[in-house]
């Protein structure tokens, strides 16, 4: 169910009230017992017009199952209209409904989808901050790199609980990692997805040292080499993560051509040896001390990392240790 709205906050709430009546009294299916309204947080998404629209709205529709939330989606244009828009900016209100396996009931979550014209930014803190659910977490997704950069647009981030970028799009890595430090110097409860791909890694390294007959050998670790292509920010994240665990260990970096990716792990020292890599097919390979082991690894896809992310509103004391 959808409807056009006029860009106020009172408006589009009126419109978000008239859509929840219309669905309790549309009950033409008689096996259904109701509607379950179901909201945990606001979930502000910014991306830009050319982005790819079903993408996002893909992945926001399989996270509500997960993190039901008034999910509100900013699209802005980079040219100084938006065809079709009047005013320059419009919104509409519709419901994301589902009816888990075995169930009577229909669970919905609210959407509102806003599209505004890049010369109208500074009118958004103003029109998000009425649209936030009250008392409930702000998580406040930037999908866009250039968003994230833009002076007008960074008026929205003491709105949200939670901030999550991407590093690994930003065209310069330098100012990527720069732009998610500064956040954090700021007091920003920021996250970075470049940081929640290594997770796995991460298990993996940790899981070796688990292992009691290994834990002797953690202190003799003498270099550590991460092995990459391109040039990810997680190499940052990395390196720094191992030298507050080992400090005496030396980090190197194996570099590859390819997209920017974190691809393994090494691990070396005194009688001691242990590698962590992907192999492209979704799998990890552990070899440690001649004895090779794969590991399911499945891909590290967008809705997997945000699915990660909107399960901690904290702040991540480790993710934080990662940012010199």
């Amino acid at each position: 169910m959808t409807a056009a709205t006029a860009i106020r906050p009172e408006k589009i709430l009126k419109e978000l009230a008239k859509l929840w009546v219309d669905l309790a009294g549309d009950q033409t299916d008689k096996s259904s017992s109701g509607v379950l309204r179901a909201c945990a947080m606001t979930f502000i998404v910014a991306v830009e017009e050319r982005e790819d629209a079903q993408a996002v709205g893909e992945t926001i529709a399989e996270l509500m199952h997960e993190h039901p939330s008034r999910a509100i989606v900013l699209h802005v244009s980079k040219d100084g209209a938006v065809e079709g828009l009047a005013e320059g900016l419009e919104a509409r209100v519709f419901a994301q409904c589902w009816m888990p396996f075995g169930k009577r009931q229909q669970i919905c979550c609210e959407q509102v989808e806003i599209t505004a014209p890049e010369a109208l930014l500074a009118d958004v803190p103003k029109l998000l901050l009425g649209l936030t659910v009250p008392d409930l977490p702000v998580v406040l997704w930037v999908r866009s790199p250039r968003l994230a950069l833009h002076p007008e647009f960074q008026n929205v981030f003491p709105l949200a609980t939670k901030i999550i970028v991407d590093s690994d799009s930003f065209e310069d890595p330098n100012a990527a990692y720069e732009f998610v430090a500064g956040m954090r110097r700021r007091g920003a409860n920021v996250v970075d997805l470049a940081w929640t791909r290594l997770t796995g890694l991460r298990q993996m390294v940790a899981q070796i040292f688990e292992d009691e007959r290994n834990r002797p050998y953690l202190d003799n670790i003498e270099t550590i080499t991460v092995s990459h292509t391109g040039e990810p920010v997680g190499t940052r994240y990395l390196a720094r993560w191992f030298r507050n665990a080992l400090p005496r260990a030396q980090v190197n970096f194996k570099a590859g051509a390819g997209p920017a990716a974190v691809t393994g792990i090494h691990l070396a020292g005194a009688s001691f040896s242990a590698a962590v890599s992907l192999d492209g097919t979704g799998c990890a390979l552990l070899e440690m001390n001649g004895v090779t082991r794969r590991t399911a690894m499945p891909p590290a896809t967008e809705h997997a990392l945000l699915r990660e992310e909107l399960s901690i509103f904290g702040v991540d004391p480790i993710f934080q240790g990662c940012i010199e």
